[in-house]
């Protein structure tokens, strides 16, 4: 299960609100302070929130502004990485060499932009029909009262 820290903002009866910070790799780098690269990454870090399941967790025993533990199976996200990055980028190639042997490199232009744009709407298409999935579903793992964080 991969983790990811974050603070609740909202609750629900079935769920929590949890803000996460996404940071660059390099933040636990000892030479942070001296490198452009994970200053840039500091300038660049942006929150994003996302819904986790409280997954049997009394909603009761939770607070605003506590820390949250979510999680998310590593298998969901390796699965949803490669259709992501795999699908688009294979049906670019197909349809830019389709493209390129029917119709010389105008085709292959246009076959390239068509199979991307085809992939990239494949993979929403798919990603729609997977939204119910609970394999896909953050859940909440455990949480860190403010109290404790001090």
């Amino acid at each position: 299960m991969l983790e990811e820290r974050g603070r609740i903002v909202a609750i629900e009866s079935d769920a929590v609100w949890v803000e996460t910070i996404q940071r660059s790799a390099c933040n636990g780098c000892e030479a942070k302070s001296g490198c452009g690269t994970g200053l840039l990454g500091d300038f660049f870090s942006s929150s994003t929130r996302v819904r986790a399941v409280l997954n049997g967790y009394p909603a009761n025993k939770i607070s605003l502004n506590d820390t949250a533990v979510i999680g998310i199976n590593e298998n969901a996200l390796t699965s949803s990485t490669l259709l992501v990055y795999l699908v688009p980028l294979i049906s670019l190639l197909l349809l830019a060499l389709l493209g390129d042997y029917l119709f010389a490199e105008a085709g292959a232009v246009i076959g390239a932009l068509a199979g991307l744009l085809g992939g990239a709407l494949g993979v929403r298409w798919y990603s729609r029909l997977q939204s119910a999935n609970p394999t896909y579903t953050p859940v909440l793992l455990r949480v860190e009262p403010e109290s404790e964080r001090s």
